[in-house]
């Protein structure tokens, strides 16, 4: 299946769209990220099943660090959604994130992570419908 430059334009930014909506402490911004029945999940740990659950864990300002860097955004591959024949894009991007102080002399600790995504396009444009977040870089 082929998608448009818009569509990959539109499909690169939800890495930032995701991680500024973290690092702001404004969840209802996800709702520009992820589909209604979306899951986020830790490989091997936690899940968040559906928007509300997750916009309910990612607007908590204990459970993230400072910030979130995305980088390393490309399509992986375009495959045939089963559920409606549409594309199914498959997303992998890496995240870079600082823990402390960010200032030159003491500076911040980093850790950092890996995300495969399952995008799809809605009525509303692409959204995430599956996240699989590992820590680490394999």
């Amino acid at each position: 299946m082929r998608i448009t430059t818009d569509d990959r334009l539109d499909i690169a930014e939800l890495p930032a769209r995701y991680a500024d909506a973290l690092d702001r402490l404004e969840p209802h911004h996800l709702r520009e990220v992820f589909t209604v029945d979306a899951i986020w999940e830790m490989v091997g740990g936690l899940r968040l099943n559906g928007l509300d659950e997750i916009m309910a864990f990612m607007g908590r300002d204990d459970v993230h660090p400072g910030a979130h860097l995305m980088t390393n955004i490309y399509i992986e591959s375009v495959t045939q959604d089963p559920r409606d024949g549409g594309p199914l894009v498959h997303l992998r991007s890496r995240g870079v994130y600082p823990v402390g102080p960010s200032d030159r002399n003491n500076p911040s600790a980093v850790f950092y992570g890996h995300y495969e995504d399952d995008v799809v396009r809605t009525p509303d444009g692409w959204r995430i419908r599956h996240r699989r977040y590992r820590h680490g870089s394999r």
